[in-house]
């Protein structure tokens, strides 16, 4: 048989495995295309497939082959299982004492080491590769590679002999399972998941300092070994981006067989399994696999076919990790779906990053533990007690808005915006900013998205059905509202229009008419601002509140329409969905626009509601840190819930609630936080 029918073999085995045994007829029916003998080869290889504890991916294949050989039921010439090493033969000074299995390339021999008394692995070229050249020396490049790497997770190379001469690697011999192994029996609980993650990401974090990139990460090349450990193995494919010593001659280049894509196609990068040149973050691409796969039993991409599953890889985003297994908390939906990204701008930068992020949703999950069983610090205590009040108490801050029972006057029905502009960066943003805009007033009120979605039900309309300025008008008379507030948004030219109408609900009577003009997209936000504050001061309130309390969206926000846009779906999706829904939409925002406060705020309320401390204190943190970037309102909430979540100061908490109180005196939220701190 020849090299690259059994390759063929090889990854088509390997993806039936992760097929349900009902499902593999079809599934093989497909990926074999049309190809009986293959199909028939397979069939006969799975039948005879058992498990097989050991630390290479194929021993089970290798193991069911050659059962099949010698019964005559498929055809693998001599040089598909001839034997490089016997039991009992001495190579140097190791005595071989067991065949333990076969890889892709290579075989491997449990030996005893006649010097130092301890046990080896040794790997030797398979025979039909051991008169290739470009195999031979890829075989040897994987002993350089990996023996230039010293870390607990990585599978030691002691050195290379020589045997009929060829190339052999003396490694560590380890006991344990695969990684493919452990992820058959179901999903990794998550304890475990993060501890065997956060020590992968380490030892590839290692290997990136080196210069190599392994480019075949995947569950059959790490090793859990019996002590818990995780490695990782086989460097065959690996790509050394630059020398790792100036005095050792190791160049830099790919350890690839010529006119092939390295790697395994389930797992690869986007741009991996586009033939382009691959980093760091190609590698990490494929950890994300690795860790869907722990987290939920199921490979993100594998399709029928390597066509189809390429066609994944590069288009399809995978449903979350946690709707696979509601277990899991979301923020690892977002570590996850962060090093999947399908741009490789856009993941994780180092893997570093990743160690961190996964360090701090595992000493969350501890820290919740020790609250658990009352080993917590009491400020810790008081935290974990804020987050119920910040979401059932009062209500999340951005997206339950409950007011209180107000006068008739003041209180307003906001409409979506009519954006007549056909530039979609507008829809539900400038509404949003609106609202930011209008919640800096002391006097007026907004009816809460609360209860419009109850004002909709009770209508029998659809829950996320746009808010025409006729629908708003049936809610604010089913609300006991004042008037409806009409926004639009329109090209001139080259310039925008933007217009506010406000409207009696009951009459229909124009209370007042702003408008004004912005000549950039840049612009309209800043623009928005200005009709703002003229509206505030038509509907009574003076001109020194109005200064004291409407700072520009553009500099107590955002100046970015896009990020405004994702914290505005984020709000949406929060009441509409649950906070878990928010994160993504947040976290987009955060990266176009790092110095949005309130985006930080919102983010860090989001993760105290779902449960994880540890991130909830870093957004918050960093809300603080930029409190300056926000409304007076804005400000409160993050200083109080700072104090709350992070610094464990009620007194100061207290303090900050009052001053909030006051100053926005028909403000429901502060009289929640107070009621719970007294």
């Amino acid at each position: 048989m020849q090299a690259r029918r059994w390759q063929q073999i090889d990854e088509i085995f390997h993806s039936a495995l992760q097929v349900e045994d009902n499902q593999r007829g079809a599934f093989l029916h497909a990926a074999c295309a049309g190809d009986e003998g293959l199909q028939t080869e397979l069939e006969a290889l799975l039948a005879r497939y058992g498990e097989a504890g050991t630390f290479l991916e194929s021993p089970a294949l290798e193991v069911a082959a050659e059962a099949l050989a010698k019964a005559g039921c498929i055809d693998i010439g001599p040089e598909d299982v001839a034997e490089p090493a016997a039991v009992g033969e001495t190579i140097s000074h190791y005595r071989i004492l067991s065949k333990l299995g076969s890889g892709g390339m290579g075989i491997v021999y449990e030996a005893e080491d006649l010097r130092l008394g301890r046990r080896v692995a040794l790997k030797f070229l398979s025979g039909n590769l051991a008169a290739n050249s470009e195999a031979l020396q890829r075989f040897e490049r994987e002993a350089r590679a990996a023996s230039s790497l010293n870390h607990p997770n990585i599978c030691t190379i002691y050195g290379v002999e020589q045997h009929n001469h060829q190339p052999v690697i003396v490694m560590e011999a380890l006991e344990g399972v695969s990684l493919t192994g452990r992820i058959r029996e179901g999903p990794i609980p998550l304890d475990e998941l993060l501890e065997y993650a956060v020590q992968i990401a380490d030892a590839l974090g290692a290997a990136h300092e080196k210069g190599i990139i392994h480019r075949d990460i995947k569950p059959g090349n790490i090793f859990l070994a019996r002590n818990g450990r995780p490695k990782i193995l086989d460097f065959g494919v690996a790509k050394v981006i630059r020398p790792h010593d100036a005095q050792d001659g190791f160049e830099a280049e790919a350890l690839t067989l010529h006119g092939s894509i390295p790697g395994t196609t389930a797992y690869m990068s986007p741009e991996q399994a586009r033939g382009e040149e691959t980093g760091a973050g190609s590698d990490l691409f494929s950890l994300g696999v690795v860790l869907y796969e722990m987290a939920t039993g199921k490979q993100p991409f594998a399709r029928k076919n390597p066509a189809l599953t390429t066609d994944a890889i590069l288009n399809v985003r995978p449903a979350s990790p946690t709707s696979l297994n509601p277990a899991l908390p979301v923020a690892l939906d977002t570590i996850i779906f962060r090093m999947l990204e399908k741009t490789c701008e856009l993941r994780y930068h180092h893997a570093a990053d990743i160690c961190s992020d996964l360090k701090r949703l595992k000493a969350g999950r501890e820290s919740r533990q020790a609250i658990a069983s009352g080993n917590a610090r009491i400020w810790r205590r008081a935290a974990a007690s804020a987050f119920g009040i910040i979401a059932i108490a009062s209500g999340l801050f951005f997206y339950v808005r409950r007011t209180p029972r107000l006068t008739e006057k003041d209180t307003i029905v906001l409409a979506d915006f009519k954006n007549a502009t056909g530039d979609p960066v507008f829809d539900g943003t400038l509404r949003q900013g609106l609202a930011l805009q209008l919640e800096q007033s002391p006097f007026l009120s907004l009816v809460s998205e609360e209860r419009i979605q109850q004002s909709l039900h009770m209508m029998q309309r659809p829950a996320d059905e746009r808010l025409t300025p006729e629908l708003a008008r049936e809610v604010c008379e089913r609300t006991g509202s004042a008037a409806v507030l009409e926004g639009s948004i329109a090209s001139l030219g080259s310039q925008y229009v933007i217009g506010l109408r406000a409207k009696n609900c009951r009459s229909g009577d124009v209370l007042d008419e702003e408008q004004a003009q912005a000549s950039r997209k840049e612009d309209v936000l800043g623009s928005l601002s200005q009709i703002a504050r003229k509206f505030r001061t038509r509907v009574g309130e003076s001109l020194a509140t109005v200064e004291k309390h409407a700072t520009p969206l553009t500099e107590a926000t955002t100046p970015s329409l896009e990020a405004l846009k994702a914290y505005s779906a984020a709000w949406r999706v929060s009441f509409s969905t649950g906070p878990p829904a928010a994160v993504p939409f947040l976290l987009r925002a955060i990266q176009i626009d790092p110095n949005f406060a309130i985006a930080h705020a919102f983010l860090g309320s989001t993760y105290g509601a779902i449960g994880d401390s540890v991130l909830s204190a870093k957004s918050t943190s960093k809300a603080y840190q930029l409190r300056d970037r926000a409304t007076d309102r804005e400000r409160f909430f993050i200083m109080l819930t700072y104090d709350l979540l992070v610094t464990g100061n009620l007194e100061k908490a207290k303090q900050t609630g009052e001053l909030w109180a006051q100053t926005y005196p028909r403000d429901a939220q502060p009289h929640g936080f107070l009621s719970w701190i007294a």
